[in-house]
Parts: structure tokens; C-alpha cells; sequence
């Protein structure tokens, strides 16, 4: 049975004047990562397939929850519409 698992972005950094794609994480965003990371491995399998926004929060979101979750390959697709979704 498949599985769709919908994660926001962690909080991000508006502290810098950067371009919205291109704006990172605040430290909050990466306790929060730490701790959806904690959860979701006790809850869940690791998603074979990622679809992610081309923002940098988003990516950098997907890297601290599951990039080294185990040595499974990750599928990833960087979508474009999911930025203006």
C-alpha cells in the first residue's frame, strides 16, 4: 500500500536578504528538524520517493530528516511547481 507523507519546510531564515528560493533555515528550523527526524523514525519506513521544492529551505528541510537516515538510495525529484504551489 502506498504512503503520502506531506512535510513543510522548517522554519526559515529571514534574517538575511537573500532571494525567496534562496532564502536557508533559522536554528529553529534545524532543532525542528532534529526532532521530526526522532519521530518519523520511530513512526515510519524511509519514503522510497522525495519530490522537493528548487527552494533551499525545503531542500535543506529534506536533507536534515533524511539524507542520512540509512544507506538506502533516496530517490529525488526537485518539481518546480511545488514552489508556486
Amino acid at each position: 500500500m502506498s504512503k503520502l507523507i506531506l512535510i513543510r519546510h522548517a522554519k526559515s531564515n529571514w534574517s538575511v536578504n537573500v532571494n525567496d528560493l534562496q532564502r536557508g533555515l533559522n536554528k529553529r528550523g534545524y532543532n525542528s528538524c532534529k526532532l521530526i527526524f526522532e519521530e518519523l523514525k520511530k513512526r515510519i519506513d524511509k519514503p522510497d520517493l522525495f519530490l522537493i521544492s528548487p527552494a533551499l529551505r525545503a531542500q535543506l528541510t529534506y536533507e536534515n530528516i533524511f539524507l542520512n537516515w540509512d544507506n538506502k538510495d533516496n530517490l529525488l525529484s526537485i518539481e518546480e511547481d511545488l514552489y508556486h504551489a
